[in-house]
């Protein structure tokens, strides 16, 4: 019984640990945080003729994705790198919406709305690379933070 239980306990983290797992479990986590963040935004008066939701979902995935980088893959051991699939590549990419970016900018565009049109691209590019920026930020800061605590 106890070799089973081992047998399925070293299964199971397999499992749990393979990079298609990570993937779609990231992916499946970041599409549902996309659709909920996105549906309220929407729902709400300011949020209904410039297309909000999705540069904020944009920029705070951006800010992730720098802040995900920079833990996983410049401050981890490499052993660990896969689990920017979980965050990185799975959350992230389920998260961010730069194909619903396009179509809203397009739509914008075939309404005349050139100002909002213009507005969401630069939004969408320029908070988003201060996002990024943000999240390295805050990551050297947290290592930083954490350095200072370690040496008392």
């Amino acid at each position: 019984m106890k070799d089973g239980l081992q047998l399925l306990g070293t299964w199971l983290v397999g499992v749990l640990t393979h990079k298609l797992t990570l993937l779609a479990a990231g992916g499946a986590a970041g599409t549902l945080a996309r659709w909920w963040l996105g549906s309220w935004v929407g729902s709400q008066p300011w949020g209904q003729t410039f297309p909000l939701g999705t540069l904020l979902i944009n920029v705070s995935g951006s800010c992730v994705l720098g802040f995900a980088a920079v833990l996983i893959l410049e401050r981890l051991p490499p052993e660990h790198s896969d689990w920017y699939l979980l965050v990185g590549t799975g959350f992230c990419g389920g998260y961010t919406t730069f194909s619903t970016f396009e179509w809203e900018t397009f739509k914008l565009l075939r309404e005349r709305s050139y100002g909002l049109a213009a507005a969401n691209v630069f939004g969408s590019v320029a908070a988003g690379l201060a996002g990024v920026f943000l999240g390295v930020l805050l990551a050297h800061l947290v290592f930083w933070l954490l350095d200072v605590a370690l040496r008392r």
